[in-house]
């Protein structure tokens, strides 16, 4: 099938240079300008939702996934893209931290205070994917439950235990 600009894409191919971005075969993307043979994508990182890298990628190891949900997602898309810089952001954010990690909060932070964490607790992350570089973190209470949950960006997070 003939690739088109919006076009979702997979990368088809383990490219050397894109793998040392941390962008892989199978990785998932949107064709942001295409070329004739070379298109500028836009890859999404599975570990981390939200985050993304843009990559100039040979066609050939291009392949289509699907077009568009909608074609107002596209617009949504494509003017977001016209505000960005492809060349400040080529790699995915790295991920340290995984589920069932035993962490401990660095900061005092008002956004978590508000949830009854501070600095110093300890808790595990119970979610396999971190969002927008939040992991969703579970404290115990008194009672050694884990029932506090509160989203901590894993900048503010130290990693205590891997089981």
């Amino acid at each position: 099938m003939k690739l088109e600009e919006w076009d979702d894409i997979h990368l088809k191919n383990e490219v050397e240079a894109l793998a040392s971005c941390g962008i892989h075969k199978g990785c998932f993307g949107t064709i942001a300008k295409l070329g004739e043979k070379r298109s500028l994508v836009i890859f999404y990182n599975q570990q981390d939702l939200g985050d993304y890298a843009f990559a100039r990628v040979e066609n050939s190891d291009l392949e289509y996934y699907r077009k568009p949900y909608c074609q107002e997602t596209a617009l949504k898309t494509a003017a977001w893209v016209k505000t960005q810089d492809p060349a400040k952001k080529t790699r995915f954010t790295e991920t340290h931290l995984r589920e069932y990690d035993a962490v401990e909060v660095l900061v005092e932070k008002e956004q978590y205070a508000k949830h009854g964490v501070h600095k110093g607790m300890e808790g595990t992350i119970l979610d396999p994917q971190k969002i927008r570089g939040r992991w969703l973190v579970f404290f115990p209470d008194e009672t050694g439950a884990d029932t506090i949950d509160c989203p901590i960006s894993e900048t503010d997070l130290k990693l205590v235990f891997r089981p």
